[in-house]
Formats: structure tokens, sequence, C-alpha cells
């Protein structure tokens, strides 16, 4: 599974990025060159799946594939897949794309919590069960703790009755899967009776890379909160659900600088107030398009000009800003050719 999103990147960004901009898609560093990276070559979807991964082991596993010949480097460092990496991709992708749930950006400010939270609840569901209200909980996190307790003590259920909720809630769900990532899952979680194995322990048990383990549990719970914002009638895993939704791929940065646009603060006053260069204002106004947060663009660009630049955007294949201003009138700038691009990938131009 991880062979394939890193395949899959690779032959995405064709070229034009060096491989390090998988590595952060992947751990999701909230840059804004990360931020445009995913929306312009359509890799949303893996943004922050894998926030655990370490430099060391990235550059471990790209100079494994390497040395298998299913990536090479041009003379610029870039990264291209070979013929032999193209072949694999392919066959890859027919074995797992049934099943892959990926949805990062969608999911990045829920997914964690909801996985801590079900992982406690199961646990503390089992052991309340067997009448032992004392117990060394498997989640740390305190404010999951009392989540989890809050939960507990509303749902007027027996154990019983939950316990057998949740058995049809995660039966309807894990039967989409092949049996070894259903069996991960489950061997995964905690009860009265057991502590779950360990991503090191399955790994070795299902004789499946760690990278694997980890990214299959998180394509489950993944695949969980789309059936949950679907609407699917799932009586206990629903309740354990964050309500909040937060800025999702917006850096922190970014944030702030959105914060100040409402309340109608212009570039220059923005740049004076937060001590910024203006490129890196403009950076998060373009992060802010994507995330289609602003009611209207037209201060910063005219519908002409978007028009202008939108018609070079779709009769041109590469994604490098030099070579798009090239075709376009010398007063059309970077940032505007920047928002165009991220307008295009939300909600279009709105004046």
């Amino acid at each position: 599974m991880f062979k394939y999103l890193i395949l899959d990147c690779i032959k995405q960004l064709n070229g034009e990025r060096t491989i390090y901009n998988v590595y952060h898609l992947l751990t999701a560093k909230k840059s804004a060159q990360t931020v445009q990276d995913s929306n312009i070559f359509g890799l949303k979807s893996y943004f922050g799946i894998y926030k655990t991964l370490t430099r060391e082991k990235f550059d471990r596993f790209i100079f494994q594939l390497e040395k298998e010949q299913l990536v090479e480097f041009s003379n610029n460092q870039a990264m291209y897949l070979t013929k032999r990496g193209s072949k694999l991709l392919d066959s890859l992708h027919r074995k797992l794309s049934p099943f892959l749930y990926f949805d990062g950006v969608r999911f990045y400010d829920t997914s964690d919590t909801f996985s801590t939270r079900l992982i406690l609840f199961i646990q503390t569901l089992t052991q309340m069960h067997q009448k032992n209200s004392t117990f060394i909980p498997i989640i740390e996190d305190v404010y999951v703790q009392k989540f989890v307790k809050k939960v507990w003590k509303e749902r007027k259920e027996n154990s019983l009755v939950l316990l057998e909720f949740i058995y049809h809630d995660l039966f309807n769900v894990l039967q989409t899967f092949p049996s070894v990532y259903s069996a991960i899952f489950v061997e995964h979680l905690t009860t009265a009776e057991k502590v779950g194995l360990s991503k090191k322990q399955l790994s070795d048990k299902y004789n499946l890379p760690i990278h694997d383990v980890y990214l299959s549990l998180i394509n489950i719970f993944h695949y969980i909160s789309h059936k949950i914002e679907e609407g699917e009638n799932l009586k206990v895993l629903t309740n354990l659900y964050p309500d909040h939704i937060g800025n999702g791929m917006l850096s922190d940065s970014a944030t702030k600088t959105l914060h100040l646009l409402n309340k109608g603060l212009g570039i220059d006053e923005i740049v004076t107030i937060r001590n910024l260069k203006e490129n890196t204002v403009k950076d998060h106004i373009v992060e802010i398009a994507y995330m289609d947060k602003m009611p209207s663009w037209d201060q910063y660009i005219s519908k002409q000009q978007y028009l202008l630049i939108k018609q070079v955007l779709d009769i041109t294949s590469t994604k490098r800003l030099k070579d798009i201003k090239s075709q376009l009138a010398e007063s059309v700038t970077y940032f505007q050719i920047k928002l165009v691009m991220a307008l295009e990938q939300s909600e279009g131009y709105k004046s």
C-alpha cells in the first residue's frame, strides 16, 4: 500500500517537484507550497495520512525503490517512474484502488480524534461489561478520556446492547475490506480480554511492511468517517465522531491572515501588522482560495484576467509557474496565476 502511494505521488508530480514534496505531503507540513502542490497535482487525498513517518524511514524507502529500479533521478534531481515502476503502479492500482478511501484533507481535523475515541470506547465498554470500573486506559489523552466517559454515561442501553450495536457497526464497515485488513483492524483493538497488537506485532504476524499496517488502519478510519458523514445508520460510531471541524489544510499562519482579511484589512495592512513579507501574505491568500473561504476575489484579480489565465491553464500541460507566465501578458503576476489555479480547484471566481 505504501509503495503504491509513493509511486502514485511520483507519477502525479511528473518531475515538477522534488521527492521531499511527497514527504511533506504525507506528514502534513502545513506550508503554502505543500498546500498548493496537493491541490495542483491532485494529491489532496494523501495529505497528512502518515504524520508519524520520519525523514529517515522515508529516505530509506526511496533508496529501496531506486535500488529496485522502480524510480530514477534526472539531472536536476527530479524523480520519475521507470517503465518498471509504471508497470508496477498499474498493477497495484488494479489491486488496491477498489478499497482505498483516503481523504486526507477532508478528515485532517477529525480522523485522529475519532480513532482514539473509538479505541478507548471499545476498551471501556468491554471493561464495564465485565464490571471492571478500574483499568489503565489505552489512550492517555485526558480530553479523549473525558469524552468517552461522557458518551458512556449518556447512552441509556446496557453494556450488552451496546456491544451488539458496535459489533454490527464494525461488521458492516469491515466487510468492505479484504480479510487481512479487517483482521489487522480488529486485532489492533484493546478489550477487557486482551491488549491490542502493536503495529510492529501486526506487521510480523501478517508479513506486511509496517508502513502498510499503519496505512491500512488510517484507510479504514477514513472509510468509517465517510460513512458517518454520509449519514449511514451506525448506532454507536456516529456518537464518537467529532462535531468540530477546523480549517483543515489551512496553516496556522494563514488562519491568522484569514482572520484579518475577514476584518476588511488589505495586504499592505496585514504585512505591517503581522510583520510578514508581502509574498508570504499572498501565499496565505492562495491557501485560503483552495479552501474557498473568501466571499469574493475581485480585489486581487479581475474577471478578465481570471479568464485569460484560465484559458492558458486549460491548454498547457505543465504546472511550472514560469512556463505558464511566459504565455501571458507581462502585467500578470505569479500571485494571480497561483490564485486562478487555486480557484479552479475550489468554487471558481466570485466577485
